[in-house]
């Protein structure tokens, strides 16, 4: 969906003042969830708005300009912390503070947008049946698993290689002390130097780190000083309130995806047909009394469709018919 600039101001502004209607909610919402930078934009203005609106006579209120450099010198920097409220004292009425605040949402705040934009973004999605394999701008590779989306700026510049990730990617990283490679999911970072591993933050999921060579680094976004160094052979699994469990990796079948084949181990028949129905893109039904049964097996890219549920069938000792273009499981 395209915007323009000002009707996306005025949107902000009603939307500080409670006063869009449903439609307008819509389209702001929309435009937020289009770009980080959208966001980061909005709370910046809001916190902004918020200073302002709620300041006295005699007390203070934010000094615009320093805030808007601080927030870019952060953002330019790499930073993940939040900026810091800048204040200045002043003698002034709520009504001349609030206007002060318009004036910036609505006379120069688009410059403030586009610096906020910083470098060229690169945004890779896959679906649930898909998986990608990227080149990153140093030469690092990146293998995607589905349901997943990695986000990257389109040339690295000086400082760290950071890459953003919501699911699960493998990366093979290009060796470079002076540029650490960091991965940031919303509950972790992790960095390194050199190195081939995964990464596995799903929303539902705890965030796991998977390393295969080399070394890195993992703490928790919310509390960076504690934090794992994981070598060949380990995993880290972080938990609630960010706490941190170090194992030795006993399968790697766990990225087995990367070469689109799919293991199961101990997995319910409903799991494992519903994989299996997007992958061949069939409908598959379990009878109730199997359906929670469990099957150890693994699906190889090339093989037949019946082959693979014959082999589902064996494995669970249960019997496949099919009904028209439906297959079932059943006793």
């Amino acid at each position: 969906m395209s915007y323009t600039f000002d009707h996306i101001e005025s949107l902000i502004v009603r939307s500080l003042e409670s006063s869009l209607s449903e439609a307008e909610q819509t389209t702001l919402q929309s435009w937020l969830e289009e770009d980080d930078a959208n966001r980061r934009y909005y709370e910046e203005l809001r916190k902004t708005w918020d200073l302002t609106g709620n300041a006295e006579e005699d007390e203070i209120v934010p000094d615009i300009d320093a805030n808007w450099a601080s927030f870019n010198r952060k953002l330019q920097h790499g930073t993940q912390q939040q900026p810091t409220a800048i204040v200045r004292n002043v003698n002034s009425y709520r009504g001349l503070i609030r206007a002060a605040a318009a004036v910036l949402l609505l006379g120069g705040a688009a410059t403030a947008y586009f610096m906020l934009k910083g470098p060229e973004q690169m945004t890779i999605q896959t679906a649930a049946n898909e998986t990608n394999i990227i080149v990153l701008p140093d030469g690092s590779k990146a293998f995607i698993n589905n349901n997943s989306t990695l986000r990257y700026a389109k040339n690295f510049s000086d400082g760290e290689r950071a890459i953003h990730l919501e699911g699960e990617a493998f990366f093979d990283v290009v060796k470079d002390d002076a540029h650490p490679f960091v991965v940031y999911t919303p509950q972790t970072r992790t960095q390194v130097l050199g190195t081939t591993f995964d990464v596995k933050a799903y929303t539902v999921q705890p965030v796991e780190v998977f390393v295969l060579s080399g070394k890195v680094s993992v703490s928790g976004q919310e509390q960076q000083t504690r934090q794992v160094v994981l070598t060949e052979g380990r995993k880290v699994t972080v938990g609630k309130d960010q706490q941190l469990a170090e194992d030795a990796i006993a399968n790697h079948d766990f990225i087995a995806w990367k070469d689109n084949i799919m293991v199961f181990n101990d997995e319910p028949i409903s799991h494992v047909i519903r994989k299996v129905e997007a992958l061949y893109d069939v409908k598959i039904m379990a009878d109730e009394n199997v359906q929670e049964l469990t099957i150890r097996t693994r699906v190889t890219p090339g093989q037949p469709l019946e082959e693979v549920l014959n082999t589902i069938a064996a494995s669970a000792n249960v019997n496949l018919t099919k009904e028209g273009s439906v297959y079932r499981l059943g006793k």
